[in-house]
């Protein structure tokens, strides 16, 4: 990275005004240093920010009612890089008209009537 690595991974539950708890992001210096011993670590710096996330854990995925043309393909958590392609390949089908291959109800933001 530009300005130097980057240990990354951890998730915390909490409310949305919980003060940051550091101590995952603390053990994650130490197993880098661990794993590249000749690592020159200066201070760290931490930074958390929140992820959305829906209720369910589900992404929302499908068109929108009353907004013809609209379609939504969000809300995939940590699992964005493993969902978005398959999610991508539903929304596509929904837009074109064709058969979605499955039943996309549990993944419409009509759920959250």
């Amino acid at each position: 990275m530009e300005h130097g690595l980057r240990a990354a991974g951890t998730i915390e539950f909490a409310g949305l005004h919980a003060p940051p708890d550091e101590r995952r992001a603390t053990i994650l210096v130490e197993h880098a240093k661990r794993i590249f011993p000749g690592l020159e670590c200066g201070q760290p710096s931490y930074w958390m920010g929140h992820r959305p996330s829906t209720p369910d854990s589900l992404p929302v995925l499908g068109d929108v009612s009353g907004y013809p043309g609209l379609f939504l393909a969000f809300g995939h958590g940590h699992f964005g890089m493993t969902g978005g392609p398959p999610s991508a390949k539903l929304v596509t089908r929904l837009i074109n008209g064709e058969a979605p291959g499955f039943d996309p109800a549990p993944y419409s933001v009509r759920r959250f009537r």
